[in-house]
């Protein structure tokens, strides 16, 4: 396990999810990777955890059954984050193929955004919380994968305009991607770009950092609230045109 890179109540939530998903799972757990925001040093305050469980072989009910009462537990005992822990349970099957893979807990869902969490942790964007090295998963992506994964990504933020600061953020971090290429940027960096790039919406995505960071002002409140529809749809306009010309 390796907790040294992580903030204390960031540590404490995941040494007990691995702690209880050892002793739940046993030799059905192969390894736990972390990934997103808390993986990157301008990630600024901590808002949620993300990670893939990759497992050895499916869960049975009663695995299912005792995963569930930990999340449960695991919300009770840490707040906030407790209850922000996205993990993320996939066969080592599923795990080595660029296809989107199952989610073991429920079936129906798929990782949509799997070429996008492939590319981070390929270019050793992750903490290892358990077990070995992920070398022989998590495969490189085509960047016709990583365009449909951010197709998913920008139709999320289109349907989810009631959180404005994560909107534009996510929505400059889209907008990086598809003009540099590359993925592995976490949300203030592409904020950063796309204030230098675009510095008629640097006001926006300066409150989007600022509601992020717990600092925001009742102007900078009213400003996302009001513009958040206008940046997604500028940000779409270019990724639209990236498209077109590659």
């Amino acid at each position: 396990m390796k907790f040294d890179q992580l903030t204390s109540s960031v540590s404490e939530v995941c040494r007990a999810f691995v702690c209880g998903l050892e002793a739940i799972l046993d030799a059905n757990l192969h390894g736990i990777y972390m990934h997103g925001a808390s993986v990157f040093p301008d990630s600024g305050p901590i808002q949620d955890i993300d990670c893939h469980v990759i497992l050895a072989g499916p869960l049975n009910n009663r695995n299912k059954d005792a995963i569930l009462q930990l999340q449960r537990e695991l919300s009770e005992r840490f707040p906030p984050l407790g209850e922000e822990l996205d993990a993320y349970f996939i066969l080592y099957e599923d795990a080595v193929k660029t296809h989107p893979p199952a989610h073991q807990l429920q079936p129906e869902i798929r990782d949509e955004s799997w070429s996008l969490h492939c590319a981070h942790i390929r270019a050793k964007r992750f903490i290892t919380l358990y077990g070995p090295p992920p070398k022989d998963i998590f495969p490189a992506p085509s960047w016709v994968e990583i365009r449909t994964a951010l197709e998913h990504e920008l139709t999320f933020i289109q349907q989810n305009l009631r959180y404005p600061d994560y909107c534009v953020l996510n929505m400059c971090r889209i907008m990086f991607s598809v003009q540099e290429r590359n993925v592995v940027v976490s949300k203030f960096s592409s904020g950063k770009w796309a204030s230098d790039l675009f510095p008629e919406w640097k006001p926006l995505i300066d409150a989007a950092v600022a509601s992020y960071q717990g600092t925001e002002t009742p102007d900078e409140a009213a400003l996302l609230k009001t513009g958040v529809e206008s940046f997604v749809e500028f940000g779409e306009k270019l990724f639209r045109e990236r498209h077109q010309s590659v």
